[in-house]
């Protein structure tokens, strides 16, 4: 492995060494997209021994180029705030540009930006090929997808100490607005597995980007439609979103013409019924695309700026029949009852607290009964206490307004709470939020008025369900949690039961025929079964969705599942007469197996257990 670097940076001289010489890199073993560019810089005369040096633009021209591309840095200015945070451990940077490479804000370790200076890796600098070479940001620009640049890959070698990653963001019209990049040194990478991790990081970055970008598009069109092909992902950035108005596509998210097959051009040309079948009545349904009738889910609002009307019906709307959601939330007879009753309770104004070890399905649970409860036609915003740092929960919970402190975006931020007016904000991880801020979230709840950092108070109207993992009891007994809010927070608790005390038979057959398991004629074998049912799943209902999912997706079709197709550490649970591991234990466990199935990779594990890699941070203390 210590030779790895080297042998890259070996292959990478011959094939500039064939570039100069012979004009040509076929054969070379380099990456087509590298290759790509490589002839795109040769062919413009760009010598690799130029200095990678350039004068950024006057402070003056900077800020008239940041006032042309407002929309794109407001509505970036989240993920630059996430990505910063996340940068923090390899020492890196994050960027923003438009659409021709052009910095329009950078941040990240002070150290790494001094050094990115000598190179104009700062704002106001212009980083597309022309400027720079073969480089993450013009790459991407170039060939509109998503790349990583390492080391010699730049074109020009003053840029070897580089591994930068970038992704293109589209605006909701189809044109190229510009580009999220995360990049770092070179010698700072440890594994493929950090760049692999930029990689999902600017991706995931790009996709809320766009999603939100789209949905303040659709704002005064006659339909919104949202489309998916799991019904629980409407509703989140993974979803196609779609502005119809007259029938014609007006306005779309990447993700929409992805599952259309469309490409940019087809919106404000195409009409919708053209290529999805089923009609544009309001409400949930499924549709077919009109290619090959691939089923999709479908939720057709109408688009309105004030606050939807509340309904509050007399009796519970009627549920889904037992089915699975694709994160593998089953409603059985041991789940249903419990819905019905959180479904019944909101339609009362009273709050909702889950219960439940990580991974049983808390945040799925809150989806389903949002969609059949009075408020179904507002806003349901989620927010995870322990996912957000928190120097940051603060300003996204009750938002701030504009000029409140440094670094505040132009023209302030509504804030969650505000967000949820009208409709349900979920609080997950209720237990992680910390002190100061839960006197100021029990203040809202007294008042129903809340106050922006910087602002005067704002009148609010929600509903509140929260879950944890943690036994808040215990933790108000401790002094971590307040009392007080405590029982403002309890008036109905719903605890979801693990996986272990539920009959895993249905939910094995409903989680197979959701990931099409039938359709490629994938089986279980009995015995690879048994081995499922003897195992102790302290992920739950996630660690067996995922384990399905990948199972499906990498077996033949007509592939009998058996045992040794089983990941090796899928043992069944001892049969003694020893008491049954406590819920911490079985936690613990579940980190150091995940920690050693990705050799220390914090943010892969945080990735694969979904929680905050703070929170494993947390965990792996020494009491």
């Amino acid at each position: 492995m210590a030779n790895a670097p080297q042998s890259l940076a070996t292959v990478l001289a011959m094939a500039r060494e064939r570039l100069g010489e012979a004009g040509g890199l076929e054969g070379a073993p380099i990456p087509p997209i590298i290759a790509r560019s490589w002839r795109r810089c040769a062919d413009r005369g760009l010598r690799a021994d130029r200095p990678a040096r350039q004068d950024p633009l006057s402070r003056a021209d900077l800020t008239a180029l940041r006032e042309r591309h407002q929309t794109l840095m407001h509505l970036a200015t989240p993920e630059l705030d996430t990505l910063h945070q996340a940068m923090r451990d390899v020492g890196g940077m994050v960027l923003l540009t438009n659409d021709r490479g052009l910095i329009l804000d950078a941040r990240g370790d002070a150290g790494f930006v001094r050094r990115a200076r000598r190179v104009s890796l700062q704002p106001g600098a212009g980083w597309g090929e022309d400027d720079e070479g073969t480089n993450a940001v013009g790459t991407a620009l170039a060939e509109r997808a998503l790349v990583q640049v390492r080391g010699a890959e730049h074109y020009l070698t003053d840029n070897a100490f580089l591994i930068c990653t970038a992704m293109p963001v589209m605006d909701p019209y189809g044109a190229l607005a510009g580009v999220i990049d995360l990049s770092g040194d070179t010698r700072a990478a440890r594994s493929d597995s950090q760049g692999a991790s930029a990689r999902s990081l600017a991706s995931l970055a790009v996709a809320h980007l766009e999603h939100r970008w789209a949905a303040q598009a659709a704002e005064g069109h006659e339909l919104v439609v949202r489309l998916h092909a799991h019904p629980g992902w409407l509703g989140t950035p993974q979803e196609g979103l779609l502005a119809v108005d007259d029938g014609v596509v007006r306005a779309a998210n990447p993700a929409a013409l992805a599952l259309l097959g469309l490409d940019a051009v087809a919106i404000g040309r195409v009409r919708l019924e053209s290529v999805l079948d089923g009609g544009l009545a309001r409400g949930d349904r499924i549709l077919r695309t009109a290619d090959g009738g691939r089923p999709l889910h479908a939720r057709i609002t109408t688009p309105g700026k004030s606050r939807p009307a509340i309904r509050r019906p007399a009796h519970t709307k009627d549920l889904p029949p037992p089915a699975a959601a694709p994160d593998g939330m089953l409603w059985d007879a041991g789940t249903r009852p419990l819905l019905e009753r959180a479904i019944r309770a909101l339609d009362a104004s009273i709050p909702v607290l889950l219960q439940g070890e990580t991974g049983t399905g808390k945040e799925v649970f809150v989806r389903a009964a949002h969609a059949a409860c009075g408020r179904a036609q507002a806003p349901l915003v989620a927010v995870n206490c322990a996912a957000i740092p928190e120097g940051l929960l603060e300003s996204e919970l009750f938002g701030y307004e504009d000029g409140a402190f440094t670094g505040a975006r132009r023209g302030g931020h509504r804030g969650q709470i505000r967000q949820a007016d009208g409709g349900i904000l979920f609080l997950d991880e209720i237990g992680d939020m910390p002190p100061a801020l839960q006197a100021r979230l029990l203040r809202v709840l007294q008042d129903g008025e809340v106050t922006p950092v910087g602002g005067r108070p704002v009148k609010v109207d929600f509903l509140l369900v929260t879950a944890t993992h943690r036994d808040l009891a215990t933790c108000v007994a401790e002094g971590t949690f307040r009392a007080d809010l405590y029982y403002r927070l309890k008036h109905l608790v719903v605890t979801l039961p693990p996986l272990r005390e539920r009959p895993l038979d249905g939910i094995i057959d409903a989680l197979m025929a959701s990931f099409g398991a039938a359709e490629r004629g994938v089986r279980l074998a009995p015995a690879a079964r048994d081995r499922l049912r003897r195992h102790d799943w302290p992920g739950n209902l996630r660690e067996l969705a995922n384990l399905l999912r990948t199972l499906v997706a990498l077996s033949p079709p007509g592939t009998l599942i058996a045992p040794a197709d089983l990941p090796p550490d899928l043992a069944p649970a001892a049969q003694t007469g020893a008491p049954a591991p406590s819920l911490k234990t079985r936690e613990d466990d579940a980190i150091r197996q995940a920690l050693e199935r990705h050799r220390g990779n914090i943010s892969a594990a945080a990735r694969e257990l979904g929680v905050h890699r703070s929170t494993l941070h947390r965990r792996m203390r020494p009491d």
